[in-house]
């Protein structure tokens, strides 16, 4: 008689709903879990125990993935609710007892990505390869063990992402402006307030006539800039180029919610040498330096190039 153990699969149907969010254990998986939930679920797979651990993520549609890794699986995966619109699922891989490091993760990132971009006929979202990976040669063999069984799971419950498929001539991304050349002077960041705003309307998101333009600084990390004051009379439109991270912060300001009036406390200030705003916008916070004001709140898009 064998002394393998069996193997045994349990899944986890939270609220009984196989529309919902769905947890898998696999007893030959050692530790691993995996997570899957539909987008329109996604406020509950948040709340789960496994979006407060290491773990990658995968961002998915019908032929398009995104894949991200994150020590806190629940706030990484929140801030893709804003800006990329195209994804209809989630997926986690992690542990049970949280025993990925951030190494480890690095690396199922690297090669999920690696994967994704060899598929053919899979857009991967991914504008970089992810880190460098730098496990020694006895992890990446349990790295690699641990990852082809979350591949078995994920045919288990019908996900095929990475199954080669047929590619229509017509499956391209129709209407967008020379995508390679833009992202290049994009991730450059310097005078392209004009490319910036046709590769943002190519994913159908249509700004207004008053648009302030700011790339992240390299030395202080802010994004600085100096708008006309009359922006303020109507509705006006930002885009922060986050070149380290590839992505284009859009903002909307509504008409009158500020003001360079002194007795307001919804005041911006006024350059000293001419009459246009002086703005400095902290590059994590987006707290403004001389005002105090949060513009975080005003972001309505993230979108990555």
């Amino acid at each position: 008689m064998s002394n393998e153990k069996a193997k045994t699969i349990n899944i986890l149907l939270y609220d009984g709903n196989l529309n919902g969010v769905i947890s898998i254990e696999d007893t030959s998986w050692n530790s691993g879990e995996l997570y899957s939930a539909p987008r329109e679920s996604i406020t509950d797979l948040l709340k789960t125990e496994a979006c407060n651990k290491f773990g990658v993520y995968l961002l998915l549609s019908d032929n398009m993935v995104y894949i991200g890794q994150s020590s806190d699986l629940s706030r990484r995966i929140n801030q893709h609710t804003i800006g990329k619109e195209w994804w209809t699922s989630v997926l986690i891989f992690t542990t049970k007892d949280d025993s990925l490091t951030r190494t480890d993760i690095d690396y199922l990132e690297y090669i999920l990505i690696e994967k994704a971009n060899s598929t053919k006929g899979l857009n991967c979202d991914n504008k970089n390869k992810g880190n460098i990976p730098k496990v020694d040669k006895y992890r990446k063999v349990g790295l690699q063990q641990y990852l082809e069984e979350a591949m078995f799971l994920m045919e288990l419950i019908g996900i095929s992402i990475f199954k080669e498929r047929k590619v229509k001539s017509d499956d391209t991304r129709k209407g967008l402006i020379d995508i390679q050349d833009t992202r290049a002077k994009l991730h450059l960041g310097k005078r392209v307030k004009k490319e910036a705003i046709e590769y943002i309307d190519s994913k159908e998101i249509h700004l207004g006539k008053n648009i302030t333009y700011a790339v992240k600084q390299d030395i202080k990390g802010e994004y600085w800039a100096n708008p006309p004051v009359k922006y303020l009379d109507s509705d006006w439109w930002i885009i922060l180029n986050n070149n380290l991270n590839q992505e284009l912060l859009v903002l909307k300001v509504p008409a009158r919610e500020l003001t360079i009036d002194s007795n307001e406390t919804r005041r911006l200030y006024l350059r000293k040498d001419r009459n246009a705003i002086d703005l400095k916008l902290d590059g994590d916070t987006l707290k403004e330096k001389y005002s105090a004001i949060d513009f975080s709140k005003y972001i309505v898009h993230i979108v990555g190039y």
